[in-house]
């Protein structure tokens, strides 16, 4: 089912997602994705409807997914070519309309906490220098994802003689109980990129909130960011179209295009969306009127 949406839902709502592509061929392994995405929902949707702010509760949610070596960010973010990970993560927030991110940090394993930082400076998308120099400054130490067995793992990748991991980024969205919109992404980029490539992940391609709606993106960057698929969506619902319109519209363009990416999103009326042109697209969320699942609620 590509896609899943409602009208009007109640405040405040939360949105995630673990990335999209093809359906994980273990079974084991994708019980244990969703299982982790209800768990995250466990510990943000307490704060949340008690008055946590939508900029905190997609921040807190990409952390702890970046927490998980299940998904493509964080403790799981992927190789790149020459054997490192380099993660990069962004920020926005709709009520400020404030963008901030991150890319291409090698010995940090959490950006999502760098592009937070960074709300509040004027100087707010830094590359990999910088985002090391904001990490001594905040009092970050380095760390690297890269065990020696991740490091095993990919070498016997590379040779072909093990199949890869389907993983994928993370993001959330969220409408708090103020009305206000946030969105947050982050990623290790793609398996056996070539060194320092960029995703979408820190652009407004791949992460975008304003006041009229919060999107955030995941599948392949390069067609994301093509697109512009995040601020394409909020322009559409800011110049009138409903966010479930908006989505029917960009997803016949998708698909037309052969475009591989899914997006999660919230207006600021509270309908949200969950669509994605790919087999699958790991995702869940909450809202005052579903506080168990809405993935669940809505597929049946």
């Amino acid at each position: 089912m590509p896609k899943l949406s409602a009208h009007q839902a109640q405040l405040p709502i939360i949105l995630i997602h673990g990335g999209a592509g093809p359906v994980d061929k273990n079974p084991g392994r994708r019980e244990r994705c969703r299982t982790f995405l209800r768990h995250v929902l466990d510990m943000v949707w307490p704060q949340l409807v008690t008055g946590q702010s939508a900029v905190d509760a997609v921040t807190e949610a990409v952390r702890l997914l970046e927490s998980s070596n299940l998904f493509n960010a964080g403790y799981g973010a992927s190789l790149q070519q020459d054997g490192l990970a380099r993660l990069s993560a962004s920020l926005m927030d709709g009520r400020r309309q404030k963008f901030s991110g991150v890319l291409l940090a090698t010995h940090v394993n959490h950006p999502s906490r760098l592009a937070y930082a960074l709300q509040e400076r004027s100087e707010s998308v830094l590359g990999p220098l910088g985002v090391q120099l904001l990490a001594r400054e905040l009092g970050i130490p380095p760390e690297s994802p890269v065990t020696v067995e991740r490091a095993r793992r990919w070498v016997r990748c590379l040779a072909k003689s093990e199949p890869p991991e389907r993983q994928g980024t993370v993001g959330a969205v969220a409408l708090d109980l103020k009305g206000h919109l946030a969105a947050a992404t982050s990623t290790g980029g793609g398996k056996f990129n070539f060194p320092e490539r960029v995703s979408d992940s820190a652009t407004v391609g791949g992460n975008y909130a304003s006041e009229f709606a919060a999107i955030g993106c995941t599948g392949i960057g390069e067609e994301i960011v093509d697109d512009g698929l995040a601020v394409r969506l909020e322009t559409r619902v800011r110049d009138g179209l409903g966010l479930i319109e908006a989505s029917d519209r960009v997803y016949a363009e998708a698909l037309a295009r052969k475009r591989r990416y899914g997006w999660i999103g919230i207006d600021r009326t509270g309908g949200w969306v969950m669509y994605w042109t790919t087999k699958g697209m790991d995702c869940d969320g909450r809202s005052a009127d579903i506080n168990t699942s809405v993935f669940e609620k809505a597929s049946n």
